[in-house]
């Protein structure tokens, strides 16, 4: 499973990411560049695209999660406990823990093969989870669950009343998170298009106001001027929407508060949506980056022109 990490706030990002040295540059090279930006800028929307099904991915992958932890709590509800009158019962023993889990094979393990078959055809039987190379089942039940119902399990090899219980009850916690996460997830799908249609709309516009100047044959110092201010215009519009977007990463979505496995690890929410995607870790900002450079090259230009 992929939930096992807290997430933590995203690092400040730079509102004017195309300040950085723009060239001012000469006539015979803006053809050339202009058109390259172009085509970068195409490629920009199909990255907010890419972004945008990466979470439609993830969202699915969550609500797998969530209905396999469904159909688990409901085996777990159906099997009658066995109650156990011995005072060591509940005593821990680390050392056969790991053996019990993976292979409990004793007659009379019966229940314990219960729970562990329901997990394993349950939680780790998601399209998208794969058992190679990952935890063992009491480590990913441990992570799930709890390290001490792991060691109830294997000490006692049977599942008892307060364990069963606390079993149905962590798995209604992890129900309950995906639920949270899937909002969440649904929530940064509606930003990511509603940001993929403001920028939109301002590459349109910088695209007529660039085609405009190229048709102008009389009076074209002043149609280059009234162009510049229109360009300068969307570009403080490119920065306000910067800035909404470094606020919607400074006010993360979910948080997890750390475990004893990870206290000493954030997992940022970019990175936990994009990292194993073709989007950018930060996709919003990289096209408003790449749009404010397009932008920028143009005023530049223009101004060149001005004198």
């Amino acid at each position: 499973m992929r939930l096992h990490l807290p997430i933590a706030d995203q690092p400040e990002a730079c509102v004017n990411v195309w300040y950085c040295g723009a060239e001012v540059l000469t006539s015979p090279l803006v053809v050339g560049i202009i058109a390259s930006i172009g085509a970068v800028l195409l490629l920009v929307m199909d990255e907010l695209q890419t972004a945008v099904e990466a979470c439609r991915t993830e969202r699915e992958c969550v609500v797998a999660e969530r209905d396999a932890f469904q159909q688990f709590q409901t085996r777990i509800r159906r099997v009658d406990p066995v109650t156990i009158d011995s005072p060591n019962a509940s005593q821990t023993n680390m050392g056969d823990r790991s053996r019990a889990m993976d292979a409990p094979s004793n007659p009379g393990d019966a229940t314990l093969k219960y729970v562990l078959s329901a997990y394993e055809q349950t939680v780790r039987s998601v399209p998208h989870y794969s058992i190679e190379n990952e935890e063992t089942l009491a480590e990913n039940l441990a992570a799930e669950l709890g390290e001490d119902i792991v060691t109830s399990l294997a000490t006692n090899k049977v599942l008892i009343p307060a364990v069963q219980q606390a079993i149905v009850d962590r798995s209604q916690n992890a129900i309950d998170a995906r639920e949270d996460l899937v909002d969440v997830i649904t929530d940064e799908i509606d930003l990511l298009t509603h940001y993929q249609t403001e920028l939109t709309t301002i590459e349109t516009r910088q695209h007529n106001l660039r085609e405009h100047l190229d048709t102008v044959q009389t009076r074209r110092g002043e149609a280059a001027f009234d162009i510049w201010c229109a360009l300068q215009e969307l570009e403080t519009e490119l920065d306000e929407i910067a800035k909404q977007r470094q606020a919607d990463l400074r006010d993360p979505p979910i948080a997890e508060p750390p475990t004893e496995s990870t206290s000493g690890e954030q997992l940022m929410f970019c990175e936990y949506l994009y990292a194993e995607s073709d989007a950018p870790q930060y996709p919003v900002l990289s096209a408003i980056g790449d749009l404010g450079t397009a932008i920028r090259t143009d005023i530049e230009q223009i101004r060149t022109k001005l004198g």
